[in-house]
This record gives C-alpha cells, structure tokens and sequence, in this order.
C-alpha cells in the first residue's frame, strides 16, 4: 500500500503500513508535508536498492535463499537436497551468473551438456527443480520470467508392480526376520500409502474405521482402514516405530535382495494400485485411495492391468 499522511487530534501522521501509524509529532501542515516527502523519498531509495541487490543475486547466493526460505520448511530434507544439486549442477555448466540472467539459451545449454554423463529421466528431474526454484524466483523479485524448458521426451514408462509369488516370499521373511516391516509391507499393499505417509501414520489418525494420512505437500485426506491392513489398535501413539523414510527403504532393499527380488519400497504403492483395479474397485476410488490429484495418473495402472493380461492371455491354447 502507498504511504499516506493524515491528521489525528492536533498532531500529523503518516500509515507506513496497513493499521501500522506513524507521528510526525508536528501540528503544522507545511511542516507535516515537509516531512512526509523526505520519507517517502527514503523509502523509495530504500526499495530501489533492494530492487537492485536483487538483480545481482548469482546462482550460488540463490541456491541459500531458496531452501532456507521460511514457507518452503515444510518440505523434505531430500526436496531441499534436490533443489541444491539441480541448480549447482546448472552452475557447473553455465557459471555462477546472476539468477535474472537465466534464459532459454542457459537452460538449452544446460540440458546439452547434462545429456552427455546423465539419463534424460533425471536431467528432467532437474528441469523440474530448476523450473520451480525459478518460478519462486519470480514471485520473489529475483527473476522478470521463468524461461521455456522443454522436458526431454521419453519412452512411456509403466509402473512396476511385484508379482503375488514374489509378495508371498516378502511377507514369509519379513515375517520371521523384521516383524515391525512385515507390518509396514502389509500396511502399504492394503493403503497404497507413501513411506513418510505410512511413518508418520498415529492411531490417533483412525476414526470409525477410516485413517487420516497426510501425503506431499501435507495434503490430508481419509481412507478405509481394512481390518487386514494393521494387526493391533491402539488409543495413541505412533503406528510403526520406524521414524525415517530411509530406514523403511534400506530394510526393505536387503528383504528383497535376500529373498532374490528386484524391488523397491515404491512398488508396493504401485502394486496395491494395480490389485485395486485388478480386484474391480472403481477407479475413482483407487485414485482418491492414492492420493492422486489427478485421474491421468492413476489410469497408469489400468495400463499394467491391461499388459499383464495381455502375457497371461498369450497363454491361451485349445490343444
């Protein structure tokens, strides 16, 4: 809002921001009018030089803004991580420029380079990264437009799910040797929850048969709660005694490769999407089950279901 001057009772003051008056501690008008031009005056010099810092912000000095930005604390550590290495990897390429300097020909010069030591999946990724961190750059002051990056096109990648035998072993070992993973596994096949949605999971979360969980973003939503899906019930307290994401995927990868499986904890979500739909739950349903914003992501696994028909129908034979 514009600073404005106004009198009050005998004195003259000056709204620096909204509810937020400031005395003059004059009466006189002229005086007042004086005065109020030399700060409007300050405040303008103030604003154009951060205005102008802004312009000389470089990518390194960038990089400490943007994670450490108050609004943004709510993510992950490895969002955080993620961040740093996209645009230290685009640094690398293109030098420590100032952020306002990043333009199409930057990031085209960037993608060229990447696609020479990396996979275009995760040069991708970090165009995703890069292309956020610009966007907030934007909202901030620090760039005038996020420039055009087109994703490098890719194969169409269907997700992997683990087949009922492999499952089976998972189950039987996990069962024996890490009994509180057993119930994590059986707990995601049930939900199609996220690692951080299943760690972070309280009893206190479960009303009448139904479990609160709190996806990407803290985006909460609620889903049935089969009695299959956990073995015992409690007033409070955490559900798993697991507290970080990776000491779910650690134990899981050496359940798996003890028990000769190629896997990962993230096949599980896609697993028990793909036997949703295989067991004739609507869609619709499967797709608020998962969390998904939109229903796109979830016809996915229509196509594994449709693929894995496909190998067992080859089997069809009349002789």
């Amino acid at each position: 809002m514009d600073m404005r001057l106004y009198k009050r009772g005998k004195f003259y003051y000056i709204e620096v921001a909204r509810n937020r008056p400031k005395s003059l501690g004059v009466t006189d008008k002229k005086e007042a009018e004086r005065l109020f031009k030399i700060i409007k005056k300050r405040q303008l010099e103030k604003k154009l030089l951060i205005l102008d810092s802004k312009d000389r912000v470089s990518i390194s000095e960038f990089i400490d803004i943007y994670v450490n930005d108050p609004d943004r604390r709510n993510l992950s550590e490895k969002t955080h991580e993620n961040d740093k290495l996209a645009f230290r990897s685009l640094m690398d390429v293109i030098g420590d420029i100032p952020i306002k300097l990043i333009d199409r020909d930057k990031i085209k010069e960037f993608k060229d380079s990447a696609l020479k030591r990396m996979k275009p999946v995760s040069v991708n990724t970090y165009l995703r990264h890069i292309k956020a961190g610009l966007s907030w750059a934007v909202s901030e002051k620090y760039a005038n437009k996020v420039p055009q990056m087109k994703k490098i096109k890719l194969g169409e990648s269907l997700p992997r799910y683990i087949e009922k035998s492999d499952i089976d072993k998972i189950l039987g070992y996990s069962k024996k040797y890490y009994p509180e993973m057993h119930r994590i596994i059986t707990f995601a096949m049930y939900t199609g929850c996220r690692r951080a949605e299943i760690i972070n999971a309280r009893y206190e979360h479960i009303t009448d048969g139904n479990i609160r969980v709190y996806g990407k973003g803290k985006k909460e939503r609620i889903i049935p709660l089969l009695p299959q899906a956990l073995d015992v019930q409690q007033d409070i307290g955490k559900i798993f005694r697991y507290k970080h994401v990776s000491t779910v995927s650690n134990t899981f990868r050496k359940i798996v490769r003890i028990c000769g499986i190629q896997a990962r904890f993230h096949d599980l979500r896609h697993t028990a999407a793909t036997q949703m739909l295989e067991s004739g739950i609507d869609i619709m349903t499967v797709k608020e089950m998962l969390g998904h914003v939109d229903l796109r992501t979830t016809e996915v696994y229509a196509k594994v279901l449709a693929k894995t028909m496909r190998k067992e129908m080859l089997k069809l034979s009349y002789e």
